[in-house]
This record gives C-alpha cells, sequence and structure tokens, in this order.
C-alpha cells in the first residue's frame, strides 16, 4: 500500500492537473468565440458599408465600389461579398470569384434576419435587408487570417504552459504534501521507537500544527494510561513476589519442623496455630494486593451522597472495639449543624476501609494510645484531620510512606505488611480527594482533603 505522503500528492497532482487543464480549455475557447464574434462583426459591418454604398449613393458606379472595397484599410483577406436583390445578384466584390452558396440560405436568412455560419475554413455572413419595398440579401465571405494566427499561437502557448504547469504544479504539489505530512511522519517514528522499556517518551505537543498537536495530546493520554498500567502490573508483581514470601517461607519453616521430629498433641496444636497465624497474614496480604490491584484500574465515577460524620462514627466503633483500652477524640469545626455541608459522594465500604486504616495506624503508633480526629467543614471543601503523639520520622521515610510494603523505622515492633497507607491514598484519590502527612507540635498528622 502507497504511502499517505504518496497518495496526497497523487491526489492532488490528479485535482491540479484536471482543473489547470480546465481553466487553459475556458481560456482558449473564450477566446475562440471572442475572435470568431468581432470578426462576424467586422465582416457585417464591410457588408453594409459596401451595401450603403452601392443603394444610397447614386453618383457611384459598380467598378468604382470595386476599386473602393479592394482599398479599403480595413479590408479582410480573401473578402468576397455579394449583394442580391430578390434572387438577382447585383453586385459582387470580385469579378473572378463568386461566393459558393446554398439557395436555401436566401431563404432561411428572409426569416433569420442575420446568419452567421461557417464554409470551409471561411466565416459566411448572411443579412436580409427591405428597403424601399425591394427585397436585399447580402452575402460576405472572408478568411480571418490574423485572428487565426493568433489562435495558434494561443494554442501553442498555452499547450507549453500547461506542461510547464504541470511539471511545476506536481512539484510543488509533493514538497507542499511533504511539509503537511512531515509531522505525521515524525509522529509515526516517535511512536515506533516506544515500547514497554521506554513509555516515560512523550511526544511533542506543539508547533505541529492543531490537528497534529491535538493527536500528539490523544497519544501521550494514552501512554500515561499505558504506563500507569504497566507500572501496576511490575509493582505488583515485585511487591507481590517480595511480600508473599515471607509467610510462605515460614509456613514452610513451621512444617517442616513439624515433619521433622515426632510431636505429641499439644505441639501439633502449637505448630498448627502458628500456620493459621501465618495463613492469617497471607490472606491479609492477598485481600490488600488484590484490592489495591483493582482500585487503580478504576475510572472517576459519580458515587451515592451520604453523610461523612456516620461513615466516621461507623469507623470509630469498629477500630474502637481493636482495641478497647485506647481513646478516639473526635471535633468538629465549621458548619457541622447543617447536614448539607456533612454530605459527601462515597463508596461506603472502601472510604471505610480508609478510616479504618489511619485509626488504626494512629493508635498503634500513639506514645499515650489516643487519636485525635478533627472534621473541618469549609464552604467549598471538607478534611479531615487524623492526628497522634508519636516518634517523628525521617524525610526520606515520610516520602516513603504511601509506597506499598514500606515499613518506616518506628513500625519494626508492630505487625503489619505496608499496604494500608497505599490504599488510603489510592482510596482518597478515587473520591477526588488527596491525603498528606505531617509533622505538627509533637503530633504526626495525616490530612485528607475532598472537594
Amino acid at each position: 500500500m502507497k504511502s499517505l505522503r504518496v497518495r496526497f500528492a497523487i491526489g492532488f497532482s490528479i485535482l491540479f492537473t484536471v482543473f489547470f487543464a480546465i481553466a487553459l480549455l475556458i481560456v482558449y475557447f473564450s477566446s475562440a468565440d471572442f475572435r470568431r464574434e468581432e470578426f462576424y462583426n467586422r465582416l457585417k459591418d464591410r457588408s453594409l458599408t459596401t451595401f450603403k454604398l452601392l443603394i444610397e449613393v447614386e453618383q457611384i458606379d459598380l467598378d468604382l465600389l470595386k476599386v473602393i472595397d479592394r482599398n479599403t484599410l480595413n479590408t479582410l483577406y480573401n473578402e468576397k461579398i455579394m449583394i442580391f436583390e430578390g434572387e438577382r445578384a447585383i453586385y459582387t466584390s470580385i469579378d473572378d470569384k463568386e461566393i459558393d452558396y446554398d439557395r436555401s440560405l436566401l431563404a432561411r436568412v428572409k426569416e433569420e434576419k442575420e446568419i452567421f455560419t461557417t464554409k470551409g475554413s471561411d466565416e459566411l455572413i448572411a443579412i436580409y435587408i427591405r428597403q424601399d419595398n425591394k427585397d436585399y440579401t447580402i452575402l460576405a465571405e472572408a478568411f480571418d487570417k490574423y485572428g487565426r494566427r493568433k489562435m495558434t499561437f494561443l494554442k501553442w502557448v498555452m499547450i507549453i504552459v500547461y506542461f510547464s504547469g504541470l511539471i511545476v504544479g506536481w512539484a510543488a504539489t509533493y514538497f507542499f504534501v511533504k511539509r503537511v505530512i512531515n509531522p505525521l511522519e515524525s509522529l509515526k517514528n516517535n511512536l515506533q521507537n516506544i515500547n514497554s522499556a521506554n513509555l516515560d517518551i512523550r511526544l511533542k505537543q506543539e508547533g505541529q500544527g492543531e490537528e497534529v498537536n491535538s493527536l500528539a495530546a490523544r497519544f501521550n493520554q494514552m501512554l500515561e494510561r499505558l504506563q500507569q498500567s504497566f507500572s501496576i502490573q511490575k509493582d505488583f508483581v515485585h511487591y507481590a513476589s517480595h511480600e508473599l514470601r515471607t509467610p510462605l517461607t515460614a509456613m514452610i519453616g513451621i512444617t517442616e519442623n513439624a515433619l521433622a521430629r515426632e510431636l505429641n498433641v499439644q505441639q501439633y496444636r502449637q505448630a498448627l496455630e502458628q500456620l493459621y497465624l501465618q495463613q492469617q497474614n497471607l490472606t491479609g496480604i492477598t485481600n490488600s494486593l488484590l484490592l489495591l490491584s483493582d482500585y487503580k484500574m478504576v475510572t472517576e465515577r459519580e458515587y451515592p451522597r451520604v453523610r461523612l460524620d456516620e461513615l466516621l462514627f461507623r469507623s470509630v466503633e469498629i477500630i474502637q472495639a481493636l482495641f478497647p483500652n485506647s481513646l478516639i477524640e473526635v471535633n468538629f469545626e465549621g458548619e457541622a449543624a447543617e447536614e448539607e455541608a456533612l454530605m459527601i459522594h462515597a463508596n461506603v465500604p472502601l472510604l471505610t476501609m480508609a478510616f479504618n486504616n489511619l485509626l488504626k495506624n494512629a493508635l498503634q503508633y500513639a506514645d499515650d494510645g489516643k487519636a485525635i480526629v478533627i472534621v473541618r467543614l469549609l464552604e467549598n471543601s471538607k478534611k479531615l484531620i487524623f492526628k497522634n503523639l508519636g516518634k517523628p520520622l525521617s524525610t526520606e521515610e515520610e516520602s516513603l510512606m504511601f509506597t506499598p510494603f514500606y515499613r518506616a523505622s518506628n513500625a519494626t515492633s508492630i505487625k503489619g505488611n505496608g499496604l494500608g497507607l497505599p490504599l488510603v491514598k489510592q482510596i482518597t484519590e478515587l473520591h477526588r480527594g488527596n491525603v498528606s502527612f505531617f509533622r505538627e507540635g509533637g503530633y504526626n498528622v495525616f490530612y485528607l482533603v475532598f472537594s
């Protein structure tokens, strides 16, 4: 299949060839019609002048009229004029030559008054005049020598111009199409260089024309989604293989120890309990991985409207049951009295899971066993602040906090898999919000904002 450049060039060249030929033909035939009409008018004027001299000037005779006709400045080449009275010829401009005419022409001209026609290469005009109760017919014939020479010259000039124009037009069309298609060729070459190993490459989105810029922008958006998808796959495989190795290795070790020696009932029960704990850990890791993987592929959607305070208190109730000796304090700021200020579009199970993780995280790392939640209701946003007194984190630890499976230095003595905060971040973004962490007055603070 021919390239787009070649097909465009051929298409435009054919169009140019056809329209250029049509334009030149229009010029040629218009010139030919003008030449013919102009010559007929000249022939008519010569005929009428001769007729007036013959009929209206009494002192002129036929021989003198012939001399005048032959010596007139505007005489026509090979001109012959005949004047009839009725069907009788009363005047011929050249004695030895007469106009070869059809008798029916005399009858026709009486009806049509004027007839313009050709006879061979000559132009012929027939004019009927009734004067002094007499019928006169004028036949005039001549060859438009100079007009036809001009038309021949015009024809050759137009042929030369046509073929020269074709060469120039085709070349110009090719280079014009090449220039127009170049951004698309560049786009194609850049796309050919993109593969799964370099999805971070982005196409140029400016200086290539509005259409190509828009196309490049769409490709960049697609590359962004592809890069995200590949990143998710890589992260999932990497993190899953890294994290699942620990409980699986522990389960294999417990099983090997149990099989390597004779155990009593109590020891078998203890081994099974250890296996059960590792299985629970494995199940928790697997469920978290599946949630994290699935919801990274979810696009924005319109969730139902629910009350933010009801979701929060549901999470408080769940986490308080897990930590009965701890304290969770909830404070409201802003227009909490108005129900509309508390409404939010939310997926209840997901947002509850996010609140659960933040509350659990706050209590596990609190030095005083207390978590504080502040709900700040503003005109255009809702802000939730989860804070606890705890050990400070380094700058590097804060930057990696939302990375899957990452655990900070203060988490060595606490069970976990490093997937809670990444899940919180993903759920918050699905609800068109954002989450951040900072240190303030001895408190570790998580800051959620929903628009």
